[in-house]
């Protein structure tokens, strides 16, 4: 059971982190905190492209 948990957590975190930080360099560009956004995107992965269109609504800073 234990395997199982650490096979299914590994892509987990793996993807948490991809989103997190393609959220953060977008929101970089866009002049935003990179840290807050990387946070954002990484929790928010599993419904990733609200965090990226929310950043496109916002106006630049």
């Amino acid at each position: 059971m234990f395997c199982w948990i650490i096979f299914i957590t590994i892509p987990v975190v793996a993807m948490a982190f991809l989103t997190g930080r393609f959220t953060a360099k977008y929101a970089a560009e866009r002049g935003r905190s990179e840290h807050a956004w990387f946070l954002l995107g990484a929790l928010l992965f599993p419904i990733f492209p609200i965090a990226w269109m929310t950043l496109g609504l916002l106006p630049r800073k």
